[in-house]
């Protein structure tokens, strides 16, 4: 299937971006393994790192990527639009990747609603939506975007706080700054424990408890809770002391 760009002002495509200098694509440490041995094979720089809101971010470009049953799957749970609005209060320009058979729309439940979400997306929310055949097609359009991107172009923040977040928001924020751990895993991991405090407490046991919280995960999540800072620290009693000696 061939891939689809739509055309928008916004889009950080333009002939203009091209680059002798360029940063990293980065890449979340959630997507599949694929696509970043793809984008080194094609010749991209990139850096694996948790990324949230996001999948892809490049410079100003934040860009989620939605299989077609990830894009049913939060539309049905009403999610979509919350998570196109965090990419938009994250990074100047947002970006969807639907990655997909286009012709599978027909199969689903309830195929216009699909493509009304998608229109939605389009004209009111003014966000591009591109297409791709698959994960191979996508590492192709992220190749192609990161050669073609602006000379001395910012790095923004990974994990830039939207504005006007609601106080769930604000904690699902917190604990997807946990390794592995995505939107669902943090709404996941907060209903089960009842508050950010009693996630970073909890052993490894209950954690496992979690559906899709392994050994690997939960053993990662303990460590980082316990880890002590590497950083310079700090240590105000004894600055106290020396102040009054």
């Amino acid at each position: 299937m061939p891939l689809i760009c739509r055309g928008h002002r916004n889009v950080y495509v333009g002939e203009t971006i091209r680059s002798r200098v360029r940063i990293p694509l980065v890449v979340d440490s959630n997507e599949p393994e694929d696509i970043p041995e793809r984008l080194r094979e094609l010749g991209v720089e990139i850096e694996v790192r948790k990324i949230a809101p996001g999948d892809y971010v490049l410079g100003p470009v934040g860009i989620e990527r939605k299989t077609l049953n990830d894009f049913f799957n939060s539309m049905v749970r009403k999610r979509l639009f919350e998570q196109v609005q965090r990419l938009r209060d994250a990074y100047p320009q947002p970006l969807v990747i639907l990655e997909g058979d286009l012709a599978e729309i027909s199969t689903f439940r309830s195929p216009q609603a699909i493509l009304g979400a998608l229109l939605v997306l389009e004209t009111t929310e003014r966000v591009p939506v591109l297409t791709t055949a698959d994960k191979g097609q996508t590492a192709l359009l992220l190749s192609i975007l990161w050669k073609r991107q602006e000379k001395g172009a910012a790095e923004y923040g990974l994990r830039h706080k939207p504005k006007a977040m609601s106080l769930e928001q604000r904690q699902r924020f917190v604990v997807e700054g946990l390794p592995s751990i995505g939107e669902t895993l943090a709404r996941s991991l907060l209903e089960r424990f009842g508050s950010v405090r009693a996630v970073f407490s909890a052993s490894e046991e209950d954690l496992k408890k979690v559906p899709k919280i392994g050994d690997i995960k939960a053993a990662e999540i303990v460590r980082l809770s316990n880890a002590a800072y590497e950083g310079d620290q700090k240590h105000f009693d004894d600055e106290t002391s020396d102040a009054d000696s």
